[in-house]
């Protein structure tokens, strides 16, 4: 009988050891769980944190290191050399986008220049459609119409054009025999049945004015 109860004794105390270690590992698996779960949170929430500031930065209009905002050109610089560089809309355009301002008539001049004003190059087209003359100004980056104005006139101007009997580039060879410098502005105008380029040249701050007869090619220096 004493050796059946020590047999039960020692039976029941491997039981209980054997409840004592499952216990332990299931605490130990818990815990481990218990923190894998609150990693989990931090991240996930670190995360959101993260989409919300992005979310807020973008709202406000501030931009991500990601955000690249496209650029325009700013066309000519104010100290363009026009026999060298020339602006993004063509004379031919900026006649074009003139008589659709006046309608009809005939274009009697058409000039380009830097408008300290506005601080862009301009087109200046002159029409005479009748008795009324148009005065239309257009940016010569956007070909914009900046301004038109209208006045009366009885002068019978001559028609101009950009290819005949001279084409600007003819022009400019014979007026860069008599002048050097930088081209800042040129003019094609009809003045008492005489048609002429004019260039405007700066040499070293030193204006110098040359006029080409187009039917004759006379050159004249106005310094």
């Amino acid at each position: 009988m004493k050796t059946q109860r020590l047999a039960t004794r020692a039976a029941a105390g491997t039981m209980i050891l054997a409840f004592a270690l499952a216990g332990c590992s299931g605490g130990e698996s818990d815990a481990d769980q218990a923190s894998g779960g609150e990693g989990q949170t931090a991240e996930t929430a670190g995360a959101q944190e993260s989409a919300d500031d992005g979310a807020e930065e973008s709202a406000t209009g501030d931009p991500s290191p990601d955000d690249s905002s496209a650029s325009t050109s700013a066309g000519l610089p104010r100290d363009a050399d026009l026999s060298k560089e020339s602006p993004s809309v063509t004379p031919e355009d900026a006649i074009s986008t003139a008589k659709e301002e006046a309608k009809d008539g005939d274009v009697h001049a058409i000039e380009l220049d830097f408008d300290d004003r506005d601080e862009a190059w301009q087109y200046e087209v002159k029409i005479i459609d009748g008795t009324t003359e148009f005065d239309v100004e257009i940016d010569a980056e956007t070909g914009d119409v900046v301004d038109v104005g209208k006045d009366s006139t009885d002068d019978k101007e001559k028609a101009v054009d950009l290819k005949d009997p001279m084409t600007f580039d003819e022009a400019l060879k014979l007026a860069q025999e008599r002048a050097s410098g930088r081209l800042d502005g040129w003019k094609l105008d009809s003045d008492d049945d005489r048609i002429e380029y004019q260039f405007d040249f700066d040499d070293d701050d030193e204006e110098i004015e040359v006029s080409v007869d187009v039917e004759s090619k006379k050159v004249s220096v106005d310094d």
